[in-house]
């Protein structure tokens, strides 16, 4: 059959209208009421309340009761590299479904090539809860409100050129996005909205010290890197990796090297060494450094 043909199509999508209308139709004609051993309005309020998805699977394969009065799709894995959302090799169209989605393990989102690098906003009013450990997020751009939901639960954070966006369309820096990522213990950003005050502000929040590893790369000289190597000194626990984007002055490369000959001349470390990269650093300090992390 010519794919390429309105007429077939046309015929197709008929087809695949009449399949999902049945399947639903079906899914409803074998939906009896129930009788529960507890008052309607219990059940009610457990069906509208689950505490966990895989409470909320066990009780729909139970019942149909629970899905009917509380529709929910469970999705482990929301990714979209193409434009268009996928669950594995599954695609989704969102905003079509008449139920709300919990998304349980990851999303990955990257707009890379796509005119629109908000792919979010569309499909946020669908969820009913994002439960993810993993976001990684490419060439997006995110409002706040929206990353709230999505960055609550991570304890995976990747972020290549992502700005997030306040309702008055300013940027939000970094320290406000760190700040939400309660439950993290990896970040990662490429070209993060930074301002001079940025580190400062970082040191302010409590949840920057569980942090296991934390990773910036190509950062401009805007970042206070003397209140970072200040921290660094008092740090015990977080690896940092910090890069620099190449177009930064000499005089800032200086400022980085100073700091780095600094590390490498010191003999027994009280504090957790960073990794600071930047071109034009020589590779052998560079690779000295990489060391002289990873043993401590």
């Amino acid at each position: 059959m010519d794919s390429s043909n309105p007429a077939c199509n046309r015929k197709r999508k008929a087809e695949d209208s009449k399949m999902v209308i049945s399947k639903r139709a079906l899914f409803y004609s074998k939906y009896y009421q129930q009788n529960f051993s507890m008052p309607d309005s219990v059940v009610f309020y457990v069906a509208k309340n689950p505490k966990t998805a895989k409470l909320y699977l066990k009780m729909v394969k139970t019942c149909k009761y629970f899905f009917v009065k509380n529709p929910i799709v469970i999705i482990p894995n929301l990714h979209a590299d193409d434009g268009k959302w996928h669950n594995g090799h599954v695609p989704l169209n969102l905003t079509k479904y008449n139920c709300k989605c919990w998304i349980i393990d990851n999303i990955y989102a990257s707009a890379r090539g796509f005119v629109c690098k908000n792919i979010f906003s569309p499909i946020i009013p669908k969820f009913y809860q994002c439960d993810v450990k993993r976001l990684h997020l490419h060439s997006q751009v995110v409002s706040f409100n929206d990353l709230s939901l999505l960055i609550l639960s991570a304890e995976r954070i990747k972020f290549i050129n992502v700005v997030v966006k306040h309702a008055d369309n300013s940027d939000v820096p970094l320290e406000d996005i760190v700040a939400i990522a309660i439950k993290a213990y990896k970040i990662s950003a490429t070209k993060p909205t930074i301002t001079s005050e940025t580190m400062k502000e970082l040191t302010k929040l409590p949840n920057l010290l569980k942090l296991d590893y934390f990773s910036l790369y190509r950062l401009s000289e805007v970042f206070d890197v003397d209140e970072f190597y200040d921290y660094m000194k008092k740090n015990k626990h977080t690896n940092f990796y910090i890069s620099f984007d190449p177009q930064i002055s000499d005089a800032f490369k200086n400022q980085l090297e100073t700091i780095v000959d600094e590390i490498l001349e010191t003999k027994q470390f009280n504090y957790k060494p960073p990794i600071i990269d930047f071109y034009g650093l020589d590779i052998q300090k560079y690779e000295k450094l990489y060391r002289i992390q990873y043993s401590h």
